[in-house]
C-alpha cells in the first residue's frame, strides 16, 4: 500500500475578487521570485525572502554574565515564503515562515478563514475559540477546551462577543485532519502543491455557503459593511469627530492579541518626531502628536507602534486606522469600527437588546449630575436621594480571584442599584471631562435596580 503524504499546516488567504497577482505582495521588489510549471507555466507563483544570521535580542540580558561570547556563539534568521494559487478564477496565498508579512494586508478578504470553519466544522467538534469583546475597553481572549467541544461551552456574550478564529475539525474528514479561521485559514491537510487548486475550489465553495446560520447564526449580529458608499460616510464621520476633538466614543487597540510580558509601551509614528512613549494606547495622545487633523491617508500611513520590553525597539506596528474602535449611529442603524473593518449591528438583534432593557426597573428620578461631579460624589448623592446605603468601592471576598464590588447603592428594598458612565475611567482622563461634555451624565443614562438573588 502507498504511504500517504504526511500532515502539513497550510496558512491560506484569498485575494479579494478586484484584485490581480500584482496586489498580493506588500513590496514585489524585495522578494525573489520562482517558477512552478504545476501551478503557472508563465508567471512566479513562489516569493521568497529571508534575513541573515544575527544574534537574537535576548543575548543581551544573558551576555553580560556568562564566560562565552553569547553574541558569536549564538544565531537565529528568518524565512518568508508565499505560494500563489488559482481556483475558480480567484486567486490564494500560502504562507510558510514569516511569510505574511511579505502580503499586502488589505488585498485579502477578512473573514475568509472564519467562514470556511463556521461551514465545515462539526458544531460539537469545536477546541479553540478567538473572540473580541467590543467595550469601552477591547479585549482580547483565546478560550481551549481539553477535548472538542460545543460551542456554548466557551461562554461567548453575542451582545458584545465578536468571534475572531475557530478552531475545530470538519464534519468531512476528506477537506482537511484540523481547520483554524480567522482573515486566514489555517489547515492541516495531506494535500500537495499540485493539489492547491482542487482544495481551492473546495475553500471557495465552502466560503460561499451558508450552512453556518445552522449552528452559528450570532455571526451575523455583526454584520460587515460591503457598500463603498456607506463606508465613506462612515469614514467621513470619524474625520470629523476627530478633528472637534469629540472621542467619548473613540479610543485606540491594538488589533491583535500581544504578548503583554514582551510590551513595554506604545509609540506612534505620524511621519514627523515619534510621540513620546504610553503605557496604553491613547486616541488623544496620537492626536497631540500630529500638527494638524488626520486625513483618511493619515490614518492609514500613521502607525501605532508596541515597544518591546526586551530592548525597548519597535516592535509590532498597525496602522492607526485598524487599531480605531469607534461607534455612530447613521441611518437608523448603530456601526462599529474594528480592527479596520465597519460593522453593522443587526437590526433585529438591537431592537431585541432594546426591548429587554425597557422591560428592566428602572429608577426615573435620579438626581442631575452637576459639571465636575465625580463618581464617588455622585453615588453619595444619589444615596442620599434614594434614602440607600452607599456600596460604591466597598469591596467583598467571595473566595474567587479577587475581590468585587457589589453594587453601587443598596436601597430598603433590598435592591442592587448600578451606576455606569457611557465612558470609563479607562477610556476617560476623568469623569469631570464626561460631565463638561454632557452635563447630565449620570442622571440622563439608564440605572438599573435588580433584587439581588439569596
Amino acid at each position: 500500500m502507498a504511504k500517504q503524504p504526511r500532515l502539513e499546516k497550510l496558512t491560506i488567504s484569498l485575494l479579494k475578487a478586484d484584485l490581480g497577482r500584482a496586489d498580493i505582495l506588500h513590496d514585489p521588489g524585495g522578494v525573489a521570485g520562482h517558477r512552478i510549471a504545476l501551478l503557472n507555466k508563465d508567471e512566479d507563483s513562489l516569493f521568497t525572502a529571508s534575513s541573515p544570521p544575527h544574534p537574537p535580542d535576548w543575548t543581551r540580558f544573558l551576555d553580560p554574565h556568562t564566560t562565552v561570547d553569547l553574541k558569536s556563539a549564538l544565531a537565529t534568521a528568518s524565512a518568508s515564503a508565499v505560494l500563489v494559487s488559482e481556483a475558480e478564477g480567484r486567486l490564494f496565498a500560502v504562507t510558510w515562515g514569516q511569510g505574511r508579512h511579505l502580503l499586502e494586508s488589505d488585498a485579502f478578504e477578512q473573514d475568509f478563514g472564519l467562514k470556511v470553519v463556521l461551514n465545515t466544522v462539526a458544531p460539537d467538534q469545536l477546541k479553540s475559540v478567538d473572540a473580541k469583546t467590543i467595550d469601552e475597553t477591547t479585549v482580547h481572549t483565546r478560550r481551549d477546551v481539553s477535548r472538542d467541544s460545543p460551542l456554548t461551552t466557551f461562554e461567548l456574550d453575542p451582545s458584545r462577543d465578536l468571534l475572531r478564529a475557530v478552531t475545530g475539525t470538519p464534519s468531512d474528514q476528506t477537506l482537511a485532519h484540523r481547520l483554524t479561521g480567522a482573515d486566514s485559514l489555517g489547515i492541516v491537510t495531506r494535500e500537495q502543491v499540485p493539489d492547491l487548486p482542487k482544495l481551492g475550489a473546495r475553500l471557495l465553495k465552502a466560503y460561499a455557503s451558508e450552512t453556518y446560520k445552522e449552528n452559528f447564526d450570532f455571526v451575523d449580529y455583526l454584520r460587515p459593511v460591503k457598500s463603498q458608499s456607506v463606508k465613506e460616510e462612515l469614514d467621513a464621520r470619524l474625520l470629523d469627530v476627530l478633528a472637534g476633538r469629540e472621542i467619548d466614543d473613540v479610543h485606540l487597540a491594538a488589533p491583535e492579541v500581544l504578548d503583554w510580558l514582551d510590551v513595554d509601551g506604545f509609540r506612534y509614528r505620524t511621519g514627523g518626531d515619534d510621540a513620546e512613549k504610553t503605557q496604553d494606547p491613547r486616541i488623544s495622545v496620537y492626536l497631540d502628536a500630529r500638527t494638524e487633523d488626520p486625513t483618511f491617508e493619515d490614518l492609514k500611513r500613521d502607525h501605532l507602534i508596541a515597544v518591546r520590553a526586551t530592548d525597548g525597539g519597535p516592535g509590532e506596528s498597525w496602522p492607526i486606522y485598524r487599531c480605531i474602535v469607534y461607534q455612530v449611529e447613521l441611518d437608523e442603524y448603530l456601526y462599529v469600527l474594528s480592527g479596520g473593518a465597519w460593522f453593522r449591528v443587526d437590526r433585529s438583534y438591537r431592537d431585541k437588546i432594546e426591548r429587554e432593557v425597557r422591560e428592566l426597573n428602572q429608577y426615573e428620578d435620579l438626581p442631575s449630575a452637576d459639571l465636575e461631579t465625580s463618581e464617588d460624589a455622585y453615588n453619595q448623592k444619589a444615596a442620599i436621594a434614594l434614602g440607600a446605603l452607599c456600596l460604591d468601592r466597598k469591596l467583598v471576598y467571595d473566595g474567587g480571584p479577587g475581590k468585587m464590588e457589589l453594587c453601587d447603592l443598596l436601597t430598603d428594598e433590598g435592591r442592587f442599584v448600578h451606576f455606569k458612565l457611557r465612558g470609563s475611567s479607562s477610556t476617560s482622563a476623568t469623569f469631570s471631562h464626561r460631565a463638561r461634555t454632557a452635563p447630565s451624565a449620570f442622571s440622563s443614562m439608564t440605572s438599573f435596580a435588580r433584587r439581588p438573588v439569596l
